[in-house]
């Protein structure tokens, strides 16, 4: 199995960095910048809507990281010409992006959804675009791993369904849109879970993009460990997945509460 393999931590890192330079690189930033404003967030105790202000940029960054490296190794089984481009959009995207949230929490102001005066406006409509160019060059790589077939069946499948999963989840940003923010039943900063920060007696809308998103790293890690071959057993894994996904959706649009 992967993680029970001798020295597996500095196996991975090696390949990593050998797949991927530029998205394993810009992960390894992520993660360092995730360190500086953990420290940060011990000596500054600011808060925003209850919650310290530098906990939202602290998970970007480690959402960020992981997603880097996650593209970082799925990216190698595609045309590389193709993959330079897309990981250079993903940087600059998703840089571009902590960077505005990391801005606006040093303001301590609201990074999402604020319109408060036409340069949050502006900043919050970049951010929107920045999310939408990273999810086209999502479903790019879906479309070309629907071409790929040289790698273990189950294992396929399972980068093909985590991607529909992780689309499907990246559309739920347009719900928090139409419902202007991610709490259901109160307005944004009710009180929440350690970190997370999901609301503790309201629907929240976090809670299924949470899942949908890390549906790329679950579905091929089991896959790769248990179903490597087996094209019907992650079929229904990635269906139990998605479930799980679509139906805190459901109960957080219901107003209930994930926990």
């Amino acid at each position: 199995m992967l993680f029970l393999e001798k020295n597996a931590a500095s196996i991975f890192m090696g390949k990593l960095f050998w797949r991927n330079r530029l998205l394993a690189y810009f992960g390894a930033v992520n993660f360092m910048v995730f360190g500086l404003l953990l420290m940060i967030a011990l000596l500054d105790h600011r808060t925003f809507l209850g919650v310290n202000l530098w906990i939202k940029p602290l998970k970007f960054s480690l959402s960020i990281g992981v997603f880097s490296w996650t593209m970082a190794w799925l990216l190698h089984y595609l045309p590389q010409k193709k993959v330079r481009l897309m990981a250079w959009g993903i940087v600059v995207v998703l840089g571009l992006e902590q960077l505005i949230i990391t801005f606006q929490a040093a303001l301590g102001k609201a990074s999402h959804f604020n319109e408060s005066t036409l340069f949050d406006g502006v900043l919050f409509g970049v951010m929107g675009v920045a999310i939408v160019i990273n999810t086209l060059i999502i479903f790019w790589a879906f479309l070309l791993f629907l071409k790929r077939d040289q790698l273990p069946k189950g294992y396929l499948w399972s980068i093909r369904l985590g991607l529909v999963i992780f689309l499907f989840a990246g559309l739920e940003g347009v719900i928090m849109i139409a419902v202007g923010g991610h709490t259901v039943g109160a307005p944004d900063g009710a009180e929440g879970i350690f970190f997370f920060n999901w609301a503790r007696k309201y629907g929240d809308l976090r809670v299924s993009h949470f899942l949908g998103l890390h549906a790329i790293q679950i579905l091929p890690l089991f896959a790769w460990n248990f179903s490597r071959h087996k094209v019907r057993l992650v079929a229904v894994f990635a269906l139990i997945y998605f479930l799980l996904s679509a139906g805190t959706l459901w109960q957080a649009l219901a107003g209930m509460p994930f926990i």
